[in-house]
C-alpha cells in the first residue's frame, strides 16, 4: 500500500482546485444577485412583440413568460406589427422578490397570502386578493405560485409549526375592464384614466376603452373643479360632433355652471348654419321653453318618420311632462324596433306604473332582465334596483320571489357576499343587516351607498354626517332622487357647500343655481322640465318641509308630494321616517300645522 503523496505540486494543484470551486461559487452568487426574475404578462387579445434588456420575444394572447434580466435600467418597447405600443423605461433593482411587466397595465394582477394550517376551521375566511392594478411595472413580494392554482392542502414538517403561509399571484378574468373596475373602486381614479386612455391610444378599436377613459377623466375632472370638468366635456363634445351623449354631457357640466343661455345661443347658431339638422334641432329643443320645445319635437318626429332619435326624444319630454299614455305609445314602439331600448326601460316601467299596470311593468322588466344573452355579464345594478321598487322589496325567499333571488345572485359578481341584497334594502327604506356592512371595505361603492340610506332613514342630519365625507365616486349608486332630496334638504338646513358636493355627484340635470332659485320661491318645480317624477317629488317634499318650518300650511304640498311618489325610494323613505320641521317660535309639545 502506497503512502500518501507529499508533493508539493501536487498540493498546489489541490488548493488551487478548492480556490477555483470558491471563485465559481461567487460568481454564480453575483450572477444570482445580478440577474432578477421579470414575469411578462399579456392580457390583452392580440399577441405582442417585447424587447426587454436585448432580449426579444414574443407574448401570445392571454399569455405570461418569465425571463432572467440584469439588475439596473430597463427599456421595454412593446410592439404589434410595426407599430408601437408601449415603451417603458424601468429599474430592476437587486431586491428580494418578483418583477412584474404588466404589457399596458392591462392584466388584472392580484396576490393573496394562503394559510395552510394542520387543523383547518372551514369557517375561516379565505384569503383576500391584493389587486396589483396601475402602473405596468411592479416589484412584488416574493411569490411561491405564480399564475398557477395553488393547492388545496400541503404537507407540513413538524418545525412549521400549525400554520405555514404561501403567496400566491393570480390573474382574474376580465382583462383591462376588470383592472379598470378595480381602480375605479379603490378611488384610484387618475390611475384607471391613465389605463383606459393608454389602451385607447395603442387599441382604439377595443369596444368600450374610450367609454372607460372619458368617465374616468371626468371624475378626475371633478375632483379637480368645475372649470376642468367643463373642458373635458368640450373637448370630448368638439371630438365627436355627431355624438348625442357627447353633446349632452357638455350641456350638463355647462347646466352645472348655470350657462344654459349660451348653450341654447350655441345650438341656435349651430341650427342657422345646418338649418335641416335633426340633431342640432333636437338639441336646441333640450334647451328651449315649452310649449317650443315640445312643438319643435314632434315636428322633427313628422318630418323624419322611422327616426329613432326624435323618438326617444319626444319619449322622455311626454314622461317628463307626465303625458304617460302618449309617451307609452312611443315606448312600446321603441321596445320592438331601438336597438338602444335598454336605456329607456326604466320610463317605460314607470309609465305603466303612472297607469295603474304595476305588476305588468316588473313582469316585462324581469323578464328582459333574465333573457339569456350570448354575452351575459349579469344585470345593471340600477335595474335590478328599479326591479325592487316595482315589486316593493327585497326578499328573496319562497317561489313567487324567484326572479329577485336570481337577479340579486346575476348581479352579485364578485361583490363581497350579501351586499347587493342590503343595498337594495336600504334603497328601499327596509331593515339592513348591519353586521354584513362591517366586513365590507368601508370605501365600497356599495357599502358607502347603503351607510348613507341608511342614515337617509333616520333623520337628515344623520344623513348629511354621512355624506360628508364621502367622495364623487361614492355616491355613483345612490340614485338622482336621492341626491336631489339630500341636496335641497342640506341647502334648506344651511349647509350650501354639503348641498353642491351631493347635486354635483348626483348627477341630476339641475344646477345649483337653480335649486336655491326653487327653495327662494323664484323658480317653479313645473319650469324644470328635465327633471323625472322622483327628482320633482324630491324637490317638493322639501318645499313642503320649508312651509312647515316657516309655520304655515303644508297640507297641499305633501299631498302634491305623494302623488308624484310613483315607486317607492328615498322620497317615500323621507316620508315616513323624517320628523317635520317645527318653526322657531313653535312652543313644545305643539302639532305642525
Amino acid at each position: 500500500m502506497s503512502a500518501p503523496s507529499t508533493s508539493p505540486r501536487r498540493a498546489w494543484w489541490v488548493l488551487g482546485g478548492i480556490g477555483a470551486g470558491a471563485l465559481v461559487a461567487v460568481g454564480l452568487v453575483r450572477y444570482a444577485m445580478d440577474f432578477q426574475d421579470v414575469l411578462f404578462v399579456n392580457a390583452l387579445e392580440i399577441p405582442v412583440t417585447v424587447t426587454a434588456g436585448g432580449a426579444r420575444f414574443t407574448l401570445e394572447p392571454d399569455a405570461h413568460l418569465t425571463r432572467r434580466m440584469p439588475s439596473g435600467p430597463m427599456d421595454v418597447e412593446v410592439v404589434r406589427e410595426g407599430r408601437t405600443l408601449a415603451r417603458d423605461s424601468v429599474v430592476v433593482t437587486d431586491e428580494r422578490g418578483l418583477f412584474v411587466y404588466n404589457v399596458l397595465g392591462a392584466a388584472p394582477l392580484y396576490t393573496s397570502v394562503i394559510y395552510y394550517s394542520r387543523s383547518p376551521n372551514p369557517n375561516e375566511p379565505g384569503a383576500v386578493p391584493q389587486p396589483l392594478a396601475g402602473p405596468s411595472f411592479q416589484r412584488t413580494r416574493p411569490i411561491d405560485f405564480v399564475l398557477t392554482e395553488p393547492p388545496s392542502r400541503m404537507s407540513m414538517r413538524k418545525e412549521d409549526g400549525q400554520t405555514v403561509t404561501r403567496v400566491h399571484l393570480g390573474k382574474a378574468p376580465g382583462g383591462w375592464m376588470t383592472s379598470y373596475g378595480w381602480l375605479m373602486s379603490l378611488h384610484r381614479t387618475a390611475d384607471a384614466a391613465l389605463l383606459a386612455e393608454s389602451l385607447w391610444k395603442a387599441l382604439p378599436e377595443t369596444p368600450g376603452v374610450e367609454h372607460a377613459a372619458l368617465g374616468a377623466k371626468l371624475v378626475v375632472a371633478h375632483e379637480e373643479g368645475l372649470l376642468a370638468s367643463l373642458a373635458v366635456s368640450r373637448a370630448h363634445r368638439d371630438a365627436h360632433p355627431d355624438d348625442v351623449d357627447a353633446q349632452r354631457l357638455w350641456m350638463h357640466e355647462m347646466r352645472r355652471a348655470g350657462r344654459d343661455d349660451e348653450v341654447r345661443a350655441y345650438y341656435q347658431a349651430a341650427l342657422e348654419r345646418e338649418p335641416g339638422s335633426m340633431l342640432m334641432g333636437i338639441l336646441l329643443a333640450r334647451t328651449e321653453p315649452e310649449p317650443a320645445a315640445t312643438e319643435r319635437l314632434e315636428k322633427l318626429m313628422r318630418d323624419h318618420p322611422g327616426e329613432l332619435l326624435p323618438r326617444r326624444a319626444l319619449a322622455v319630454r311626454y314622461t317628463r311632462q307626465s303625458r304617460w299614455a302618449e309617451g307609452l305609445t312611443l315606448l312600446e314602439a321603441m321596445e320592438q324596433s331601438d336597438p338602444d331600448y335598454a336605456r329607456y326601460q326604466d320610463l317605460h316601467a314607470e309609465a305603466l306604473v303612472a297607469l295603474g299596470r304595476r305588476e305588468e311593468a316588473a313582469r316585462k322588466l324581469a323578464e328582459r332582465l333574465l333573457r339569456p344573452t350570448d354575452k351575459d355579464e349579469g344585470p345593471d345594478l340600477d335595474d335590478v334596483r328599479l326591479y325592487a321598487k316595482l315589486v316593493g322589496h327585497a326578499s328573496r325567499e319562497g317561489a313567487a320571489n324567484e326572479a329577485m333571488r336570481q337577479l340579486i345572485e346575476r348581479a352579485q359578481k364578485e361583490r363581497p357576499e350579501g351586499l347587493v341584497a342590503e343595498w337594495l334594502a336600504a334603497s328601499l327604506g327596509q331593515p339592513v343587516d348591519a353586521a354584513k356592512l362591517r366586513g365590507v371595505p368601508p370605501d365600497q361603492s356599495l357599502a358607502v351607498a347603503t351607510r348613507v340610506l341608511m342614515a337617509l332613514a333616520e333623520e337628515p342630519e344623520f344623513a348629511a354626517r354621512a355624506a360628508a365625507g364621502v367622495d364623487f365616486l361614492g355616491f355613483r349608486q345612490l340614485d338622482t332622487e336621492t341626491g336631489v332630496l339630500l341636496a335641497a334638504e342640506f341647502e334648506r338646513l344651511g349647509d350650501a357647500a354639503l348641498a353642491v358636493k351631493v347635486l354635483d355627484a348626483s348627477n341630476a340635470e339641475l344646477g345649483y343655481g337653480e335649486l336655491q332659485d326653487v327653495l327662494s320661491g323664484k323658480l317653479s318645480v313645473a319650469s324644470l322640465k328635465m327633471l323625472d317624477w322622483g327628482e320633482r317629488a324630491a324637490l317638493h317634499l322639501v318645499l313642503a318641509r320649508q312651509l312647515d318650518a316657516r309655520g304655515k300650511d303644508s297640507k297641499a304640498a305633501y299631498a302634491l308630494v305623494k302623488k308624484e311618489a310613483l315607486l317607492p325610494g328615498a322620497v317615500t323613505i323621507a316620508l315616513q321616517s323624517w320628523d317635520r320641521p317645527k318653526p322657531a317660535n313653535a312652543v313644545a309639545g305643539e302639532p305642525v300645522p
